[in-house]
């Protein structure tokens, strides 16, 4: 479930509130745009993002080892049936973290594997200071990708895109397809783009929030939801600029983050330096 301070899946719509009440009826659509082989790439990133996470599932499980090998590679891997506390240190909110994929599905546990594994200096200093849970707070810039972009089937009718966010579908589509064809002979290309998108919103989170105990020490996590709508924000600044390949969309996050964040590994580095641009 989501603590005091984070946002429910209700929430998470990137900060967009309806200012008539007519937007709340008005959908766009990636059909208002896209290609037939776009569609196609958008439907099965559909198909797969409301998988919900099972602790059964053996390919779910191995994910949880690996997401535990990639945050604390020191210790041992628990038994994954049994309640461990160390799962809250790694941000989760109880000590069964199957709990906290109720909203992101196996997707939210993809995306801490992924940003674990790319970024594992970052994440090392993340978890040493313990200023806020990592997992949860990982776990809403998924959810809130994946409802502002439309990637879940049927859509949440509580969070709709306001009319002119078509520009951020288009953007999304541009950069998904962009990598796949940048990136043909690899599994699970189709991923490349919202992986970027998930990594680079979890450390503009980071900063936004860092910055803000800095700014005023009474900041405490009751406060963390300003953060994501402050995190919100910006990427959908970033999104409305619709950058045409990963190489821009990561560099329009890193001109919004200091130096220590471009450590020139992980997503967005080695695998895009020949995407070819949209045009």
């Amino acid at each position: 479930g989501q603590g005091a301070g984070f946002l429910s899946p209700i929430d998470c719509c990137l900060g967009q509130k309806p200012t008539r009440a007519a937007q709340w009826t008005v959908e766009r659509e990636y059909t208002e745009f896209a290609t037939p082989k776009e569609l196609k790439l958008i439907e099965k990133i559909r198909s797969q993002t409301s998988e919900l996470f099972d602790i059964k599932n053996e390919a779910h499980r191995d994910l949880l080892v690996r997401l535990w090998k990639a945050a604390i590679p020191d210790e041992k891997v628990p038994d994954l049936d049994k309640p461990h506390d160390k799962w809250k240190y790694i941000g989760f909110q109880n000590s069964r973290p199957e709990t906290d994929f109720r909203a992101a599905g196996i997707l939210g546990l993809r995306h801490l594997v992924c940003f674990a594994e790319h970024h594992a200096k970052l994440l090392r200093r993340i978890l040493a200071e313990q200023r806020y849970p990592w997992a949860a707070a990982s776990i809403n810039i998924t959810e809130i990708y994946v409802t502002h972009l439309k990637l879940r089937v049927p859509q949440p009718r509580i969070a709709p895109i306001p009319i002119e966010r078509i520009y951020d579908l288009q953007a999304y589509t541009w950069l998904a397809a962009g990598a796949v064809r940048a990136h043909r002979d690899e599994k699970s290309n189709e991923w490349l783009a919202l992986d970027l998108l998930h990594s680079l919103g979890v450390m503009m989170l980071d900063h936004l929030w860092n910055q803000r105990l800095e700014e005023d020490r009474t900041t405490n996590l009751l406060h963390f939801k300003m953060a994501l709508m402050e995190c919100s924000a910006v990427i959908n600044v970033i999104l409305g600029k619709r950058p045409d390949n990963l190489k821009a969309l990561r560099q329009a996050f890193m001109d919004r983050l200091p130096p220590a964040y471009d450590d020139g590994k992980g997503i967005g580095t080695e695998d895009i330096k020949e995407q070819p641009s949209m045009g």
